[in-house]
């Protein structure tokens, strides 16, 4: 919710500026006796709103907006430019170092509202090192930490995959899809947990 405000603040900033000189210049544009000379005037005023609107959507907007879808498509499969959790997790997957490992997850839990970050350090924990219980604990952990609510419940869904498939604790594997379902009902792995669970997802 954060990130889209942010985007639409800068979406709009530019939009109120042009209409608040508009405002100042108001007066002094309609005493003018050269019609032509107001359209010059607004016309210019309008080139320069574009050119900024233009530089603002590329170099601030679209990084924004790439960012969050991946956020929603993969937990963050894309990320633009130079990603410093990307660059960690290829050196990681290619060194196997423990020491690599731990400052994975030291950096996830700086970001820790980052859904790309808690599955990246639990796929690690998982393919990496064979530590699935580790990888079904960070999942679950991340659920408490990520900012969207479809992203808790995907990550309690993983979770509980992992529990009940790879270490048949299905304690903990219904301990998971039950938050999901109980916590977050109108998202679409709440209502997967609700299904494997043999209960429809409540109304909130």
């Amino acid at each position: 919710m954060l990130r889209f405000l942010r985007i639409l603040g800068l979406m709009l900033l530019p939009f109120a500026l042009f209409a608040a000189a508009l405002l100042l210049w108001r007066e002094q544009l309609l005493t003018e006796q050269s019609g032509v000379r107001l359209i010059l005037v607004f016309l210019a005023a309008l080139a320069l709103l574009a050119l900024v609107e233009g530089l603002l959507f590329r170099y601030r907007i679209l990084p924004l907006l790439g960012e969050a879808i991946g956020e929603h498509i993969y937990g963050g499969s894309y990320v633009p430019g130079e990603d410093a959790l990307v660059v960690l997790t290829a050196r990681l997957r290619e060194s196997r170092s423990p020491e690599l490992l731990a400052a994975l997850e030291k950096m996830v839990r700086q970001q820790k509202r980052r859904t790309r970050g808690w599955l990246e350090l639990a796929r690690a924990q998982q393919d990496v090192f064979g530590e699935l219980g580790r990888a079904a604990e960070t999942l679950a952990q991340g659920a408490g930490c990520v900012s969207s609510r479809q992203d808790r419940a995907l990550l309690l869904y993983r979770a509980a995959m992992l529990y009940r498939r790879d270490l048949h604790d299905e304690a903990r594997a219904t301990e998971c899809l039950m938050r999901a379902a109980r916590s977050y009902p109108n998202t679409t792995y709440g209502r997967r947990a609700a299904e494997l669970l043999g209960t429809p997802p409540s109304r909130n």
